[in-house]
């Protein structure tokens, strides 16, 4: 019985040794794991917020263009119906017969141009 019961205390020693053995390794392992997992994670995380911050660059300068093509585009609208208003203005026979008086010294019929230095 003595024999059975020291049998059962070493073979319990064993166990409890193999297993305190094997949860080091299953633990050196689980550190691991987690290790590369959170090194991964971070690679992740950072390439993210880089690309983040790379887009919200790009989208700031996009919208500053924007805003000068904006007003670029209002200026030139501007001048646009300045300019219609001259083509109107042109096609008007009596606008062109001013312009030719004031400009050319053109005269009406019996008149008479009398030039005056400034």
């Amino acid at each position: 019985m003595r024999e059975l019961k020291n049998h059962l205390e070493q073979s319990s020693n064993q166990i409890s040794s193999h297993t305190i053995k094997t949860g080091n390794k299953s633990k050196k392992r689980l550190v691991r794991r987690l290790s590369l997992f959170f090194a991964f994670a971070f690679v992740v995380a950072v390439s993210v917020s880089f690309s983040l911050h790379k887009q919200s660059v790009a989208i700031e300068a996009q919208k500053k263009e924007i805003r000068s093509l904006s007003t670029k585009l209002k200026t030139l609208q501007a001048e646009e119906k300045k300019l219609h208003n001259e083509i109107k203005k042109l096609n008007d026979d009596d606008y062109i017969a001013n312009i030719a008086r004031r400009d050319y010294f053109f005269s009406k019929p019996g008149e008479v141009i009398i030039p005056i230095s400034k």
